[in-house]
């Protein structure tokens, strides 16, 4: 039917899951290479949903999450829960694995679907992973046809009839690039890309592309516990003192010290003590400039030994 802007009806509003991430009705990818911690990550997101927990700092509208599994089994979706110290709700993360088959059939979650969205009240669905869903036609991945008009619109059609949102996990290829065609990141509301840096597995880079905000890009680390937070630009602002240790470590590459010695070599302005008491504090730190240091006690005291690797320009 033919209508002039004014006369488009805008009272009908997408609400927001993750402000500047995604919104409801939708369907969106998240990608990295494989070992990365996509499942991770998807949990921690999942988790912060359905608790209503800001993510990265971002507002977030509570919901319970569906976690359609393809790799794992239930179990060890709690283990890693208890892993990564997640406290999920009750009745708010509700699974469903592959029990033992190869592949899930998409047509036959339609009924689970239905019912997380209609009495659970649910508007997240995480599928975890693309490649283990068997849709209703055989498709190639690599076609532009087959994923814009077999693949993405199957998923699309339960996004839109149950008003919910469906984050599709999948891997990057070699290049970095979405796996297979680019039909799958143009026929989806966003991407969300996770990348390791390659110097520290620690650290890493999320970014996202999406129609409906602008573009974002955040730098995380690793935790103990394998969640992801934000690295903290003041908390880890370098020390002037640190600055002229890089600056020495850039130009000698690999060298053996102890710290009354590098003080003077270096000329930093501090004790030793208090020289040394930073190095162990600021490790993560240098290591996001390049700067390696291992360290042994010995009778005669404590020795370091520091490399120097180029870092990465972003």
């Amino acid at each position: 039917m033919l209508k002039a802007i004014e006369e488009i009806n805008t009272d009908i509003k997408k609400d927001i899951i993750i402000d500047q991430i995604m919104k409801s009705k939708g369907v969106y990818l998240l990608v990295s290479n494989p070992k990365v911690g996509k499942s991770m990550f998807a949990l921690q997101l999942a988790n912060s949903v359905l608790n209503g927990n800001p993510l990265f700092g971002l507002k977030v509208n509570a919901s319970p999450v569906l976690y359609i599994n393809t790799e794992e089994d239930g179990g060890q979706l709690v283990d890693r829960s208890r892993l990564m110290n997640l406290d999920n709700k009750k009745r708010s993360l509700f699974v469903i694995d592959r029990n033992d088959n190869l592949t899930i059939n998409w047509r036959d979650l339609e009924y689970n679907i239905k019912e997380f969205a209609e009495d659970e009240h649910g508007k997240l669905i995480i599928v975890d992973m693309l490649k283990d869903i068997k849709f209703s036609q055989e498709y190639d991945i690599n076609s532009y046809q087959d994923i814009s008009q077999k693949v993405i619109p199957e998923v699309r059609k339960y996004s839109d009839k149950y008003n919910v949102t469906i984050l599709l996990i999948h891997h990057l290829n070699k290049q970095g690039k979405t796996l297979g065609s680019v039909g799958l990141n143009a026929s989806v509301q966003g991407v969300i890309e996770l990348h390791e840096n390659k110097s520290d597995r620690n650290y890493l880079k999320l970014t996202t592309i999406n129609r409906d905000f602008a573009s974002l890009e955040l730098d995380l680390k690793r935790n103990q516990d394998q969640s992801l937070s934000v690295c903290n630009t003041e908390e880890d602002e370098i020390p002037f003192e640190l600055i002229q240790f890089i600056k020495y470590a850039s130009k000698q590459k690999e060298f053996d010290f102890i710290c009354s010695d590098i003080v003077n070599s270096a000329n930093i302005m501090m004790s030793p003590r208090r020289f040394g008491r930073l190095l162990n504090k600021c490790s993560k730190l240098l290591e996001c400039e390049g700067v390696y240091i291992t360290n042994n006690r010995s009778a005669e005291g404590r020795y370091y030994h520091c490399k120097f690797i180029e870092p990465e320009q972003e």
